[in-house]
């Protein structure tokens, strides 16, 4: 379905990127995501920035994490 994106359905006029309650390791795989984007820019778009400072201000020593949390940057 996605396939110049390698199977992963990217932000654009058509879709609003990856489905972020359906964790998928395999988008942080460049061999299965060939879109060019972090699963974090998949899941969160625009709002990643706005994450990242609530992360960096509730947990700044990155407690909370699981393999595609919310960095800490």
């Amino acid at each position: 379905m996605y396939a110049p994106t390698g199977g992963v359905p990217v932000p654009n006029d058509v879709t609003n990127g990856c489905y972020v309650n359906y964790p998928d390791t395999d988008l942080d795989d460049p061999a299965y995501n060939s879109s060019g984007l972090s699963a974090h820019q998949l899941y969160y778009a625009a709002n990643l920035e706005a994450l990242v400072a609530a992360k960096q201000a509730f947990d700044p020593h990155d407690v909370f994490r699981h393999a595609q949390s919310i960095p800490v940057k």
